[in-house]
């Protein structure tokens, strides 16, 4: 049975912390693939900020270019609305029956499992890889892995240990802006310099050739 991690967020765009994450869930947990997958319009954010799937999708193309075990999905592109992921991972199971498929989420995301929309649902259709980039945060999530197994009753919750990658979409967009905005600032060098460390040349330039953010 094919081994599929699934890497699921809106990736606007896609960083070092991204594939830093699936490239140590796909090593420590012998995957044979993982798929990068785009949001639609994901359930808990406004699509106002979010650009097009289309952008999205080809920069993480430019970004895993290098991994020949990561791929780019537009499964949850191309439905309509927003996407629940007891929804994708229902229908992922349907159209791969033979395929055992591995949730990969950040710690944030495992805190608020519980209140997510049918999450015994998920938890039924696949195990849950949780990335811990802080090695003080791993008893919390430890105990909260405990909590939910409980709950749900099920065994399916498992630590991504990973090297720590301080970056965010948010800080990337906003540093693009300035750069595009106001070239004379006196931080331009750190700006440039933190996009360049989180961000591959690939996905900057095309960041910049399609004026995005």
């Amino acid at each position: 049975m094919k081994k599929i991690g699934i890497m699921g967020g809106t990736f606007n765009p896609i960083h070092a912390g991204h594939i830093e994450i699936a490239d140590a869930a796909y090593k420590q947990f012998e995957l044979d693939e993982v798929w990068f997958m785009p949001n639609h319009i994901p359930a808990y954010k406004s699509d106002k900020d979010i650009i097009s799937g289309e952008h999205r999708l080809n920069m993480i193309s430019l970004a895993i270019k290098d991994y020949s075990y990561f791929k780019t999905s537009d499964f949850e592109l191309k439905r309509e609305g927003k996407t629940y992921s007891y929804e994708t991972f229902t229908l992922l199971k349907d159209e791969f029956p033979d395929a055992c498929f591995y949730f990969i989420m950040g710690a944030d995301s495992l805190f608020y499992f519980d209140k997510w929309v049918h999450p015994e649902i998920i938890i039924d259709k696949t195990d849950i890889l949780v990335a811990s980039r802080d090695e003080n945060g791993v008893n919390e999530i430890n105990s909260k892995i405990k909590e939910l197994a409980t709950l749900y009753n099920k065994n399916c919750f498992y630590v991504i240990r990973c090297k720590e990658t301080k970056c965010s979409s948010s800080e990337i967009r906003k540093y693009c802006n300035l750069l595009k905005n106001d070239t004379d600032n006196k931080d331009i060098v750190f700006y440039n310099s933190y996009i360049d460390k989180y961000l591959s040349s690939a996905v900057k330039k095309y960041i910049i050739d399609n004026k995005l953010y």
